[in-house]
This record gives structure tokens, sequence and C-alpha cells, in this order.
């Protein structure tokens, strides 16, 4: 449907005449029916006034007739160019700062990746060589003595104080000093490995954010295939970040018989929900672009 057949359709929607129009918005009779015969063009002035009298955006007048565009006047056309030239330049400033965050979240977590790593070998070279007395509250690393005591409130080492917990918490603790040296350590290994996956995952994470982010700051739209992919890579990942967890927590609670605590939050998998969802809107903006052509009209 052309510009002028959506002028006179709309027009009869609201039961407005052509010359009840053409008074309030200043013209001739004669300049409403050019519109609508589409022998001539409303300035971007006029556009905007038609909007706000139809109570309509200007995709609801022009749709499916954006290559008409091309045969309008160089001052309209640069008036739909600028339109909310102001917002532009904010959303660029905005996912610029959001890049530059995400590429910061991606050092560190590589950062974290590296340290858990070291975690997981340290873990292997140290508690093999860790003897735990329980009639002496003693640990031995290697060659050093230390000493420990746990209670149902506290566990210090040394004199430190270096956790205080509730009685449920105390019991999992003496469980675990109660183990022999390889199943401490099996299960030590198995939470380090789980931490590094995560830092991975969290790694794609920033990732795709950064990737996303700075594709919205260098075109002319959001709506772009990269973009949807972008995003379902998101939901993807965040539903991962989320999910390892809990796996390998009641994976864990079954091998180890222990309670670690895991609790699953159906909010955090919402979020992912979420994301997925935000995917097809994106992907829903592309369609209506390509509807018209994916004529846009808008500086970078």
């Amino acid at each position: 449907m052309k510009f002028g057949e959506n002028l006179k359709q709309i027009r009869k929607s609201k039961n407005i005449s052509q010359e009840e129009l053409a008074e309030r918005l200043g013209v001739s009779r004669q300049s409403v029916s050019k519109w609508e015969t589409g022998e001539n063009y409303p300035s971007m002035f006029n556009i905007m006034c038609l909007c706000d009298i139809f109570k309509c955006k200007i995709n609801n007048l022009v749709h499916e007739s954006m290559p008409e565009f091309n045969s309008l006047d160089e001052e309209i056309k640069m008036s739909v160019v600028k339109f909310k030239e102001n917002e532009q330049k904010k959303m660029k400033g905005f996912t610029k700062v959001l890049y530059i965050v995400s590429n910061i979240a991606k050092v560190f977590s590589i950062i974290a990746i590296v340290f858990s790593l070291l975690l997981v070998i340290g873990g292997a070279i140290v508690i093999p060589n860790t003897t735990i007395d329980k009639m002496n509250n003693t640990i031995k690393v290697f060659d050093k003595k230390i000493s420990y005591e746990l209670t149902d409130e506290k566990l210090v080492i040394d004199g430190d104080v270096v956790t205080r917990h509730d009685k449920d918490e105390a019991k999992e603790m003496k469980k675990f000093i109660h183990m022999t040296n390889k199943k401490r350590l099996a299960l030590v290994e198995f939470a380090f490995l789980t931490i590094t996956a995560v830092c991975f995952i969290s790694f794609k994470l920033f990732s795709y954010l950064s990737k996303l982010f700075k594709n919205i700051h260098d075109s002319n739209t959001p709506f772009n295939m990269d973009n949807v992919n972008y995003i379902k890579k998101l939901a993807l990942y965040s539903f991962l970040f989320v999910l390892v967890p809990d796996v390998t927590g009641a994976i864990a609670e079954l091998i180890f018989s222990m309670n670690l605590s895991i609790e699953v939050s159906l909010f955090s998998y919402l979020f992912s929900l979420i994301l997925l969802v935000l995917a097809y809107i994106f992907k829903y903006g592309y369609e209506i672009q390509l509807d018209s052509k994916g004529v846009m009209y808008s500086e970078k």
C-alpha cells in the first residue's frame, strides 16, 4: 500500500474529511487530495502533524512505500535522517560505554579462568600431600603443621576465625575433614573445574555482549540478523551460566553424600527466556525492515 492510500484509509477510518484535515493542517483541500493520489507529498512537518492528528506512527503512513522516499525532495529526506538525532547520539554513546565495559569484563573473565586453572593444579599438588589428624586437630601440609578448631559456630585455623556458620554447615565441613585424601581431592578438583567452566561461560557471555553493543553502535539499525544471533547466544550462555553450577552441585551432592545447599532459582532461568524472546523481537524488527525494502534513514 502506497503513502497516499495509507493516508486516505487512515483519514476515512477517523471519519475526517479532506476539508477538515486541510483546515487542521493549514493547507488547501487540493493539497490533501494530491497527497492521497500520489501527485505530491507533504513536508516532514506536515507528516508529523498527520501523525499527531491520527495518533499514529510515521510507519503507519509510509509502510510498504519507503522506496517512494527517493522521489521526495532533499529537504524532506534530511528531515527524516535527522529525526530524533539527539536520541540517536545518546544511544550511540550508551552502547559505546557498554561495549567498553563488556571488554573489561572479558579481561577479568580470562584472569578468573587462569586463576581457577591454577587452583586445579595447586589442588592436585597440595591435597595429596595433606594429612589431617582429627584426634589432635592438626593439618599437616607437606612439612608444615597447622592447628584447627571446628565448632558448630565457627572454624578457627591457627587462632584466626576463618568462617562463621551454623550447625548444618559445620556438619558438612566435618564430613569433608573425615574424607580420605583421594575423595577430598576429587571433591575439590570437581569444584575448581566447575568454577573454571562458569568463568569460561562468563567469558563467552561478555564476548557476545561486546559484539552486540559494538554492532548496535556501528550500524544504522539494531535490527539485523547479526544482533539476532548474538542475543540468541546470550540466551544460551546465560542459561548455561545458571545450569552448570546447579547440575554439577547436584552431582557432587549425590557422589560425595554432602549437602552443598544447592538452590535452583527459577527467576535466573526466566532471565534466559526473556533474552530469547528479545532475540525474536529483534528478528521481527528485521523482518519489518525487509518489508520496507530495508531502507533506513538514520545517521551512524
